[in-house]
């Protein structure tokens, strides 16, 4: 989501398994949280042309804000890949 720059804050992206839709982004200048071991890395959301469809900008934003993650279902394969988020 832009800030008051304009800038986009850039996610972790993993998912919880590779049909499940579960996914966890977290912000990069964040820890990671220890639940997400043994989940899949999917990636890198720099911008918002990067991220699932169903990822909400402002949600994560305020998510992270708080605990350092955002948890969301992505039911759709991300923009411009071909599968489910835990195959981007």
């Amino acid at each position: 989501m832009p800030d008051e720059e304009g800038s986009f804050l850039s996610y972790s992206l993993f998912a919880k398994e590779p049909d499940c839709g579960l996914c966890c982004a977290v912000r990069q200048d964040q820890p990671l949280p220890g639940f997400v071991e043994g989940w899949s890395y999917a990636g890198t959301i720099a911008d918002m042309r990067e991220a699932p469809p169903d990822f909400r900008p402002r949600a994560a934003q305020a998510a992270t804000s708080l605990t350092g993650y955002y948890l969301f279902l992505s039911l759709r394969p991300r923009r411009g890949a071909g599968g489910t988020p835990a195959e981007a």
